[in-house]
């Protein structure tokens, strides 16, 4: 270990980092909180990642919806049955759901509509189905749903606010525990016939087809066959709403994009200021030392012990203190930015989900590039002549 690591230069490094401590502690900080910003945001967004695929797993392979104009419309319900017969699909159903937005809360909840005898595309419904049973003008809700009804004195039932202002009343037959998955948590569960009321859907209209395809390997083709059928209609395969999903946590999002722009900006600043030259001082420190018999090797290895404990031990706080912000202080404010501020969804509990890509990324974007800038400056100046650097 001592012929990989000189002591006796990591002792002088640490002695030259102590003699310009405050320039260095600076530095220090402003790598820990660029590196924290960036991690908390991957850490986050890796949650958000593993939460929509697991919501993904729930949901048809292919989804058929109307538009008019441009714009999603309502689909005529008796479309499900003729897709029936197509070779390959198994299963095929008109589904009533959608957002009904309590004022008085300021929340968004998610109504689902179902029929109880009749299996549906989403293995979430069929598991509740199973557990539970529903009645004309009766609605099953989420246990955060019940608890948001309770501070609102809905304790028994609850008046939804129709399209034409009036009022439809529905009683809270039980209460569901909460999935894993977070989304479900503001989820309400009715009759479709209930649903089409609220939403002022016809008997025969409905949001949108759900299919399921026997053999996964036949989605594509079957989705191109559905698109023969109904051209002017928009055909959602699962990869297709993977991909979407993917690409509002990934880099190409405008969040992310501002995050990253800011943070390397800063970073590199820093960069720029240690590249442009070293100061009378340090020039004077590095002449004496080859004045003394310092070789070129040993200064650049002094250096690189300054550069390698600034750097990493900045990397290494930076982490702490985003998995501290994250998993443990649950990311207050951030994680709003990704729930969209939904009063039901501000108590989910962010899971650990860390991709080692995003750690080595952050260590390779920060601790070489730091240790290369402080590297070459001093390079420059061991290369040359101890009386001139010293005049």
């Amino acid at each position: 270990m001592s012929r990989v690591i000189n002591f006796y230069l990591l002792s002088y490094s640490i002695g030259s980092l102590k003699r310009e401590k405050y320039k260095n502690i600076f530095l220090f900080v402003v790598i820990s909180l660029l590196v924290a910003l960036l991690a908390s945001t991957f850490f986050l967004s890796n949650a958000m990642k593993s939460e929509y695929n697991t919501l993904i797993d729930t949901y048809p392979d292919i989804v058929l919806q109307n538009q008019k104009a441009g714009v999603a419309a309502t689909i005529e319900s008796s479309i499900a049955d003729k897709l029936l017969l197509l070779d390959g699909v198994k299963n095929s159903e008109a589904r009533v759901y959608g957002s009904y937005y309590f004022n008085h809360a300021d929340s968004e909840l998610t109504i689902i509509g179902v029929n109880m005898f009749t299996p549906s595309c989403s293995s979430f419904i069929n598991d509740l189905m199973q557990k539970h049973s529903l009645h004309r003008g009766e609605i099953l809700v989420s246990s955060n749903v019940k608890n948001l009804f309770n501070n609102y004195y809905y304790k028994e039932y609850f008046n939804f606010i129709k399209s034409d202002g009036s009022l439809k009343k529905m009683q809270i037959d039980e209460v569901f525990k909460n999935s894993k998955n977070f989304f479900n948590k503001n989820t309400l569960v009715m009759l479709k016939s209930d649903a089409r009321d609220i939403f002022d859907y016809k008997e025969y209209e409905a949001r949108d087809i759900a299919i399921d395809v026997a053999n996964r390997d036949e989605v594509v083709s079957i989705a191109l066959k559905i698109k023969r059928l109904y051209p002017h209609m928009n055909v959602i395969t699962k990869e297709d709403l993977q991909v979407e999903y993917e690409n509002l946590y990934n880099f190409k999002s405008g969040f992310f994009l501002t995050i990253f722009i800011i943070s390397f900006f800063t970073f590199f600043i820093i960069i720029y200021d240690k590249l442009s030259g070293l100061n009378g001082e340090k020039r004077r420190e590095i002449g004496i030392l080859k004045a003394i018999g310092w070789r070129v090797g040993d200064v650049l290895n002094a250096k690189l012990y300054e550069g390698a404990i600034l750097s990493l031990s900045g990397y290494l706080t930076g982490i702490i203190l985003a998995f501290v912000y994250v998993y443990l202080l649950n990311a207050p404010l951030l994680k709003n930015i990704f729930l969209y501020s939904n009063n039901l969804l501000k108590d989910y509990t962010i899971h650990l989900s860390v991709e080692y890509e995003t750690l080595a990324l952050l260590f390779f974007l920060s601790v070489p590039i730091y240790i290369v800038a402080t590297i070459i400056p001093s390079w420059k100046i061991a290369t040359l002549d101890a009386d001139e650097v010293m005049r």
